[in-house]
C-alpha cells in the first residue's frame, strides 16, 4: 500500500499532524511578524497566513480536529483582528454600504 502524500506550497508532508502542526505555526508567525511591525499589515500578508488555515480547513473536511480547533480559531481572530486594523472592508460589504449611501 502507497503512503499517503499531504503537499502545500511545494512542501510535502508524511501525515495530516505534520501539515497542521507546520501551517500552523507558519500562519502564527506571519501574524506575529506584522504584529511586532516587521511587515506591513496588508492584504498579500494577511493572505499568507489566511491561505494556510483555509487549506487546513479542507484538509480536515471543514471540521478541523479537536486537538488544533482552538489554535486555528485563534489564528483566524487574529488575521480578522488584523483586517479590522488594516481598514479591510469585504468587497461584498464595501458594494451594499456605496449602494446605501447614494439611496435618500
Amino acid at each position: 500500500m502507497q503512503e499517503v502524500r499531504l503537499k502545500f506550497d511545494k512542501m510535502e508532508y508524511k501525515n495530516l499532524e505534520e501539515m497542521t502542526t507546520a501551517l500552523l505555526n507558519e500562519a502564527n508567525e506571519r501574524i506575529i511578524r506584522i504584529d511586532v511591525g516587521q511587515i506591513k499589515n496588508g492584504k498579500e500578508e494577511r493572505n499568507y497566513a489566511k491561505f494556510r488555515l483555509m487549506h487546513l480547513q479542507r484538509s480536515y473536511d471543514g471540521q478541523v480536529d479537536e486537538c488544533y480547533r482552538s489554535i486555528y480559531n485563534s489564528l483566524w481572530s487574529q488575521v480578522y483582528r488584523l483586517e479590522h486594523q488594516g481598514n479591510y472592508t469585504n468587497p461584498y460589504l464595501k458594494t451594499l454600504l456605496e449602494r446605501l449611501r447614494t439611496v435618500k
